[in-house]
């Protein structure tokens, strides 16, 4: 659609996905019926290099969505995951096209777990959650869907007006790593290091052991210690 030259801000959703996908080749797998699955189009008039601001808009967005609609603690993992008490909900997932430096489309795909039970999910259920599973009863996929995109809009006008701190703040009120010490594996070369934040362009900052700091485009992070109550890592 976006190659065809669809309008910013159409909306893709789907009941059940069967080539879900996730960052470094993962896979999202959901049962019909039971999650928030959708991509939305977006045509930034701004340089390849705010592109992340993009995946925070949404990261931001959704954390926002989920507490209001269920008065969970939703937290965002760098880069583009959404945690409850320490299982996964919810993946983003970026795409986009560029001409040289300037942005053509970018893509955001979003997979939540909304009334889907993983309890019995074996491979699954101990690294995984939904919002029915968390919040004890099911919550609705329309009116969840519906707030996040009133969230969505409001906050991509404040991105537009060049205001990206205010949704980078929120992001890093959301993050469930900053402050925290982590295992990087940003190349292949494992090391620890705690978060001190993010930065414009959404690269994770980090204090190596030793005291020096540096930054992480890309790669996994894997919190070591326990977080704090009611946030299970």
């Amino acid at each position: 659609l976006a190659k065809r030259g669809e309008a910013e801000g159409a909306l893709v959703i789907t009941e059940r996905q069967t080539r879900g996908r996730g960052r470094m080749g993962r896979q999202w797998n959901s049962p019909s019926g039971v999650s928030l699955l959708f991509s939305v189009l977006f045509r930034p008039p701004f340089s390849l290099d705010r592109v992340f601001s993009l995946t925070m808009l949404v990261a931001a967005s959704l954390v926002d969505a989920i507490r209001e609609m269920s008065g969970l603690n939703a937290l965002i993992k760098w880069p583009n995951d959404i945690y409850c008490n320490g299982k996964k909900m919810a993946g983003i997932l970026t795409e986009f096209s560029a001409d040289g430096t300037a942005i053509e489309y970018v893509v955001v795909g979003t997979g939540l777990n909304v009334n889907w039970d993983l309890r019995n999910e074996r491979e699954l259920q101990h690294s995984a959650t939904s919002l029915m599973n968390e919040a004890g009863h099911p919550v609705s996929r329309v009116a969840l869907l519906s707030y996040f995109l009133e969230l969505l809009e409001k906050n991509y006008r404040l991105i537009l007006m060049g205001k990206d701190a205010l949704i980078r703040d929120q992001w890093n009120r959301c993050s469930m790593v900053i402050g925290r010490q982590v295992l990087i594996d940003p190349e292949g070369e494992k090391k620890k290091a705690t978060v001190t934040g993010i930065d414009g362009n959404g690269a994770l900052l980090i204090e190596e052991e030793g005291g020096r700091a540096s930054s992480i485009v890309c790669g996994d992070v894997q919190v070591l210690f326990p977080s704090l109550p009611g946030n299970r890592d």
